[in-house]
């Protein structure tokens, strides 16, 4: 019994040391990734996972800008080409581009298609851009590095929730 009650303890004290990880990390940093030719930047709270575009399986009567369904670990996931969505160039062509995956607890099996995947950007190493948002209520805020490159924050929570995302079929 006693062995159970140090397992239980471990979990828990990983549990917490990996949340508050994570926190400190998405605070700091930012994913970054590109599409339709813009920088991006999406909270690391708000995607599950980046992976390279599996096998898409097209849907009739479906918007150009939904890419298809994929299926990611036994999981089917609507995937949204974001260059299309936000009409800032044509549906990617399969390749080496990406898929982020919305998180589970938006209640929504959503992914992005984008370009790349960046990396992490420190949050630190950027300087507010006042104003110039689009009127997207899921665009959070806009920042250029010290190169000059802009990088626009998106929050994938609201985007995902938004009906014209939602609203796929022709």
């Amino acid at each position: 019994m006693e062995a159970k009650e140090s397992l239980r303890e471990f979990q828990t004290r990983l549990a917490e040391k990996l949340k508050a990880a994570e926190a400190t990390q998405g605070a700091a940093s930012k994913l970054g990734f590109s599409a339709g030719g813009r920088l991006w930047l999406v909270g690391l709270d708000q995607i599950n996972e980046v992976v390279t575009v599996p096998a898409l399986t097209e849907v009739p009567w479906a918007k150009p800008w939904f890419a298809g369904v994929a299926s990611v670990r036994g999981a089917l996931y609507g995937c949204v080409d974001l260059a299309a969505y936000l009409g800032l160039g044509e549906p990617l062509p399969p390749g080496e581009a990406r898929i982020l995956l919305a998180h589970p607890r938006f209640g929504v099996n959503a992914a992005l298609r984008v370009e790349r995947a960046l990396g992490l950007r420190g949050i630190a190493d950027l300087v507010p851009e006042p104003g110039a948002l689009d009127a997207a209520s899921w665009q959070l805020s806009r920042w250029h590095d010290r190169d000059g490159q802009f990088w626009t924050e998106i929050s994938m929570e609201r985007l995902v929730s938004t009906p014209a995302f939602l609203e796929a079929g022709l």
